[in-house]
């Protein structure tokens, strides 16, 4: 029996955590979708004042109980927050690689969402890069991983990258705490200073493991995307996704070469990782089992899914850098030329 691999998954905001046997750790919390209030995110609202009684009321205002309560908290929190700011998106969903087998998938919108245009624009922030590898090899690692979307052949999507001349391009890349260390229930995540959104997508970089461990719940995430979305302007039956955000963990290793199979501690593929979560930012789910109720084990093939695809719910290690041929079928089926 192999150890428990890492899983990238849709938030649940009735999940419960795994014991990973083979690595001693307790996965204590998954994911937060996006967090801040009116008083976090409004420039045109006074602050909470600094009077002892609401000092008090906002040291003690922490994002609380199991991960699946975290996130109803901060979902309600980002998504009045949003709606205070005058816009009409709102945070329906997040995807994640984590150490353990996480949980089964979660979307907000249950018929999933989907681009309503077809040229989409991208931004890496190429200041929050990790230091594990050359910037000019973390940067085409990066690129590529987006190419090989725009490589697949008869489908209306075609990704390009835009020019990162924001001071603060992204939006949930804050680590907003209490005096007690705990994350904010009023301010979360989001970084008030952010107007954008500056690109359809943006690749905010590597991001401390408080981020993901205070405020999302397990420093033993990898990566996350959050996604946006909107009406169905285009009548097409599928919500509108409108923006996308990508963290990476600063805890973990990284290189752009040479990461091993089944080697469950990294350092993980840069390529490999944003792949996946870039066919999560263009809508795609998971697919190619094994799934929580299914035995986790290595074939006589050395395979573990089937079929083989980036969308697998797991992370081996190792290289898988391009779309599989489910992967391609999956992205034509919503994008369809």
């Amino acid at each position: 029996m192999l150890p428990l691999a890492a899983r990238s998954t849709y938030v649940s905001l009735t999940s419960a955590t795994h014991e990973d046997s083979r690595m001693h750790r307790k996965l204590t919390g998954l994911l937060v979708l996006g967090a801040f209030a009116v008083t976090a995110c409004q420039e045109n609202i006074a602050p909470i004042s600094d009077t002892p009684d609401a000092a008090l009321a906002k040291s003690s205002a922490a994002v609380t109980g199991t991960p699946a309560e975290r996130a109803a908290q901060l979902a309600e929190s980002a998504n009045k927050g949003l709606a205070a700011r005058g816009l009409t998106m709102r945070v329906t969903g997040a995807t994640f690689f984590t150490i353990g087998q996480g949980v089964d998938d979660f979307r907000k919108l249950r018929t999933g969402s989907r681009w309503p245009h077809s040229n989409l624009s991208y931004i890496l922030d190429v200041s929050d890069y990790t230091k594990n590898a050359a910037k000019s090899a973390v940067d085409g690692a990066l690129v590529n991983a987006y190419q090989s979307w725009n490589d697949v052949g008869n489908t209306t999507i075609r990704l390009t990258r835009a020019a990162d001349a924001q001071d603060n391009p992204d939006f949930l890349d804050a680590t907003n705490l209490n005096r007690d260390g705990t994350c904010s229930l009023f301010a979360g995540i989001v970084d008030t200073r952010w107007q954008g959104p500056y690109a359809d997508i943006v690749v905010g970089g590597w991001l401390a493991p408080d981020y993901f461990g205070k405020c999302l719940g397990s420093e033993d995430i990898i990566a996350v995307t959050w996604t946006f979305s909107d009406v169905d302007s285009n009548h097409d039956n599928y919500p509108d996704i409108v923006y996308v955000e990508q963290y990476f963990n600063s805890k973990w290793g990284y290189v752009t070469g040479g990461s091993v199979y089944l080697d469950f501690d990294g350092p993980f593929d840069i390529q490999s990782i944003a792949v996946h979560e870039d066919g999560h930012a263009l809508g795609l789910g998971h697919f190619g089992g094994p799934n929580l109720n299914e035995p986790f084990q290595l074939q006589p093939n050395g395979t573990v899914f089937d079929p083989e695809a980036v969308m697998n719910p797991f992370s081996l290690g190792g290289e898988k850098r391009n779309p599989f041929p489910t992967d391609v079928s999956a992205l034509r089926t919503l994008y369809a030329q």
